[in-house]
């Protein structure tokens, strides 16, 4: 029988089994194993009216003294997925028990019931192949055995001489295994081939993810400089204005390159990037890592210091106007000697004022700088 299922089918199936999440899969065999529990005591009520009281002894061995201890060990272990192997072949062997304990019962029940037992066990065997839940391989090693044992059964009665009948049975037992294994392997391959989608989604979907947050970033970042840009601010502005907390104020710097138009003019606008660019090294090595940096124009800085008083903020700003003095970057346009430094104004925390506020604040505070001859921290 086996031969007939493709190769690679038969390794899709087994994939789809091998890769099962253990929790879910735990699950299913513990539901199939439950009702196969019920589904044999149950069948008590039929064999007392089915069988005298010689045979109904027989049944009542069968299934309590057989089937039952070995669904209940198979439960036990099902609780245990170190032992997997151990549990699937403990189910394997509980499910070929049943089917086989059916089809001895059937040999000594009168008609019809004789034909409904071996109905019965041909069910049992169809449906521990499609929904007991068990790795592929495993399901057919107990699918093949029981349809051998059932085979056996059915054609000597149970009885030496063999009876040699019932042979119409062994071609539907085949007929039902082939159907059974066929339709099992389709919803192996169904599953594998959705989980794959599924794996392929997850992916597209954390790409997705991936991407947003680097445009997101593209799109809040100054390319040049790597700060943040006027946009970040923007959104921090709305954030602030949409919160329903009271603001506690804001620690506000603006920072301005002194004459850095006449740079450009004589040094070049790639000299101008390069000189920006190491201004804003300087100041983000001297500032805290919760501080925010924003590029606020074209040669104008932002930064926001949240939780500093004034006293702070004035030693940070002088600290920021030394750090860029210290980098010594030449000025083409004020001559010989003469080194790029800044101006900076500051606007200390005000309680209830927000962000663009202070913004405005530290902005006249800059002018303010700027006009008592750059250099140099206003307030």
């Amino acid at each position: 029988m086996t031969d007939q299922f493709p190769a690679d089918n038969d390794r899709r199936a087994s994939d789809a089994q091998d890769s099962e999440h253990p929790m879910r899969g735990a699950g299913a065999r513990r539901r199939f194993l439950i009702g196969t529990l019920l589904v044999n005591i149950a069948a008590l009520t039929i064999d007392v009216f089915a069988l005298d009281p010689q045979h109904l002894a027989l049944a009542l061995g069968l299934r309590l003294l057989v089937v039952t201890p070995l669904v209940l060990l198979a439960l036990a272990l099902n609780r245990r997925p170190a032992d997997r192997p151990l549990q699937t072949a403990a189910q394997a062997t509980a499910v070929v028990a049943f089917a086989l304990s059916v089809t001895a019962i059937g040999q000594f029940a009168p008609e019809p019931f004789a034909g409904r037992y071996m109905m019965a066990a041909l069910f049992v065997i169809f449906a521990g192949t499609l929904v007991s839940a068990l790795p592929w391989r495993a399901t057919r090693i107990m699918t093949i055995a029981a349809a051998a044992l059932y085979t056996l059964i059915v054609v000597s009665g149970l009885r030496w001489p063999p009876a040699w009948s019932n042979i119409d049975l062994v071609g539907l037992c085949l007929v039902t295994c082939v159907i059974a294994l066929r339709a099992r392997q389709r919803k192996d391959v169904q599953i594998a081939e959705l989980q794959q989608i599924r794996r392929r989604d997850a992916l597209l979907k954390q790409e997705l993810r991936q991407a947003n947050a680097a445009l997101g970033r593209l799109s809040t970042t100054d390319p040049l400089t790597g700060v943040f840009n006027r946009r970040y601010l923007d959104e921090l502005i709305e954030q602030e204005t949409a919160s329903l907390v009271p603001s506690l104020g804001q620690s506000v710097l603006m920072i301005d390159v002194d004459h850095f138009k006449l740079f450009n003019d004589h040094g070049g606008h790639a000299a101008g990037d390069s000189c920006l660019q190491q201004i804003v090294t300087a100041v983000r090595r001297n500032l805290r890592s919760c501080d925010v940096v924003v590029r606020y124009g074209g040669e104008e800085f932002a930064v926001v210091l949240p939780g500093l008083d004034e006293a702070e903020l004035r030693e940070t700003a002088e600290r920021l106007c030394h750090a860029v003095s210290d980098l010594q970057i030449p000025h083409p346009g004020l001559g010989q000697g003469r080194v790029v430094t800044i101006s900076v104004g500051i606007a200390p925390p005000v309680p209830a004022e927000t962000l663009a506020d202070a913004i405005q604040r530290a902005d006249q505070s800059l002018y303010r700088a700027k006009r008592a001859g750059r250099n140099r921290v206003s307030a």
